[in-house]
């Protein structure tokens, strides 16, 4: 067998130290502002890189917590009735403490 040479790696100063990425914004990204929504089951789609923890609210009920997987966080949605609804997500919380919330989006569900 070969001998393993280690190569020791240079020690980066603390100013030169990347932080990880914190999220900093939370948009919903689908249903799209006035999208119309026709199935009974329905997927949110939430944009909130290096976020630990997103939550979304619809309808100003309560807020409910989101799935991540694929970059993105996910959130089912099932049992809802015909008409005008609303939806916010936010990131709960950052690191110092605050909330970042999305703006509202508004759209339809129009169900045979």
């Amino acid at each position: 067998m070969g001998d393993v040479i280690l190569k020791e790696m240079p020690m980066k100063k603390a100013s030169e130290r990347k932080e990880p990425a914190v999220a900093t914004t939370v948009t919903v990204d689908y249903p799209k502002e006035r999208e119309s929504v026709i199935s009974p089951d329905y997927t949110f789609r939430i944009d909130a890189k290096g976020a630990g923890r997103v939550e979304i609210s619809i309808d100003q009920n309560e807020w409910q917590p989101c799935r991540q997987a694929e970059g993105y966080w996910w959130y089912d949605w099932a049992g809802y009735m015909s008409g005008k609804h609303q939806a916010v997500a936010r990131i709960q919380p950052q690191s110092d403490g605050q909330k970042t919330t999305s703006r509202i989006v508004r759209f339809q569900v129009e169900l045979s």
